[in-house]
């Protein structure tokens, strides 16, 4: 079965963006510090003013892929933080009231009376007892060779799902205002048997192929 239809629903909504990146960059940074006024943010207003920013010239990897497909002309990056792989809290990012912590790359290309949405990565960590490590909401560049171009993680970088293509504005709103335990619930759910064991599973396979590995 193809996902085709899967990938064209997802992809098909009409975003209303800003006309150009300036505009997109100021309307995030007001929603961040609406929320850091409103204290679901932890991150203060100048940090946000360091963090949230335009990219002329986007990253080198970025910069590359956008040559490969003849896209580059007037293409440019709206960060949030810096971008991390590798999930390091030294890493520049935004952090939330309930210490889960996020970062964003948005590239786009202005043209004269609009702003086209190229690609994104919004990623969000969470601490412990949250259910899963971290959510990735991702768009890619067109002819990606993932089969769905919007995209969700949820806790793994090999495991992805389909997901609606959302504005740069609701997953900020997303990030800052929801994914959070629900209000009528005083506490996380204990996790499952299954859960425990697969945890402990999978933590002694870390550990046996780190052991192999120094062996070697």
């Amino acid at each position: 079965m193809s996902l085709d239809a899967v990938r064209a629903h997802a992809d098909s909504r009409k975003l209303e963006l800003p006309r150009h990146a300036k505009l997109l960059c100021r309307e995030l940074r007001n929603m961040l510090i609406a929320a850091s006024d409103a204290g679901t943010l932890s991150t203060s207003h100048n940090e946000v003013y360091g963090l949230v920013r335009v990219l002329r010239e986007p990253p080198p990897v970025v910069a590359e892929q956008l040559r490969a497909r003849s896209i580059a002309g007037n293409a440019c990056c709206v960060v949030g933080g810096e971008k991390n792989q590798d999930r390091e809290h030294v890493v520049a990012h935004l952090k939330r009231n309930d210490d889960a912590w996020f970062d964003f790359t948005i590239t786009v290309r202005e043209h004269a009376r609009e702003l086209e949405l190229l690609a994104y990565n919004f990623e969000i960590r969470f601490p412990s007892a949250m259910g899963t490590p971290f959510l990735r909401f991702d768009y890619n560049l067109p002819g990606h060779e993932n089969e769905l171009r919007s995209h969700l993680h949820a806790g793994s970088d090999d495991v992805y799902m389909p997901a609606p293509m959302m504005s740069p504005a609701e997953l900020i709103t997303l990030f800052t205002e929801h994914l959070r335990r629900p209000a009528n619930r005083e506490k996380w759910r204990d996790p499952t048997p299954f859960e425990i064991e697969w945890f402990r599973t999978t933590h002694e396979e870390l550990a046996a192929r780190g052991s192999r590995a120094h062996d070697l």
